[in-house]
């Protein structure tokens, strides 16, 4: 599954869950979600880099909404404010738009 799918498809019931892609991060990297049992940011066994908790995923995709007057992001804008928020530590709002 790809990152953009996975973070497309998250809900509050996954919260629980951390997700894991391939670097670099893109939309149409390789990406799973699955419990995180010992709390590390180690790789997984597959070799796919720390991306973020779920819960943090919908939490930037909140932010990214009432910064856009309420409007949901589009599947590559979601998956643009995610590897945004994972690279920088920092939310991307409608001035920081990305060329």
């Amino acid at each position: 599954m790809t990152l953009q799918e996975l973070i497309s498809r998250l809900t509050a019931a996954d919260d629980s869950l951390t997700v894991y892609a391939s670097e670099p991060w893109s939309a149409h990297s390789d990406a799973v979600a699955v419990v995180n049992a010992d709390g590390t940011t180690r790789p997984d066994q597959q070799g796919r880099a720390y991306l973020l908790e779920s819960v943090l995923v919908r939490d930037v995709l909140e932010a990214w909404s009432s910064h856009n007057g309420g409007a949901a992001p589009s599947p590559q804008e979601a998956c643009q404010a995610v590897v945004y928020y994972a690279e920088n530590d920092a939310y991307l709002f409608p001035d920081d738009e990305l060329t």
